[in-house]
């Protein structure tokens, strides 16, 4: 029995790409170039909330009658615990991170304007696990993010970029292959 569940993929699960990108059709195909690894999730794994406000339709008698959806969102909170260029785009937006070459012997520079009121430019997300067996992708061709929890700076923990990523136009896609 596998005692796995939920678990990522150890090629990485989170990844973006421009919006309106293709979805894979199977969890486990081989992506096409567009998509970029965001970074890993942190053990908390993502959270998917489907959220809708309904209104109740009464007849004459004041009997409900009928629940109508009058607003709905889907939204995935996905804390990432790495701090690279991806996952700082991510996060705040590729026109708010600048990468230069650094001094020799180092990497690259990721210089990060965190005081940019606006919203990240919507684009393609897609997380990729497993469920025991079974392989899962769920992925957006269009969402934003929409908000940003807290970041802690602390001696014993990741630094974990926590964003909220609203679907746009037709929500999220889950796909699940139950393996054989």
């Amino acid at each position: 029995m596998d005692t796995k569940l939920g678990l990522g993929l150890a090629t990485g699960m989170f990844y973006h790409a421009p919006a309106g990108t293709t979805l894979p059709t199977y969890p486990a195909e081989q992506l096409n170039q567009a998509w970029k690894k965001v970074g890993d999730v942190s053990d908390q794994g993502i959270t998917l909330a489907l959220n809708k406000s309904t209104t109740n339709l009464r007849n004459w008698a004041n009997v409900v009658k009928r629940v109508i959806v009058t607003e709905h969102s889907e939204t995935i909170q996905a804390p990432i615990m790495d701090t690279t260029e991806e996952s700082l785009k991510t996060v705040v937006g590729e026109d708010n991170v600048t990468v230069t070459p650094a001094a020799t012997g180092h990497g690259k520079l990721i210089t990060v304007n965190l005081s940019d009121g606006d919203l990240p430019e919507p684009e393609a997300f897609l997380w990729l696990m497993k469920d025991g067996d079974a392989m899962i992708a769920i992925g957006c061709k269009k969402g934003q993010v929409s908000a940003v929890d807290n970041v802690a700076f602390a001696p014993n923990g990741a630094i974990n970029w926590i964003p909220t990523i609203t679907a746009l136009d037709d929500g999220f896609q889950m796909i699940v292959d139950e393996g054989e």
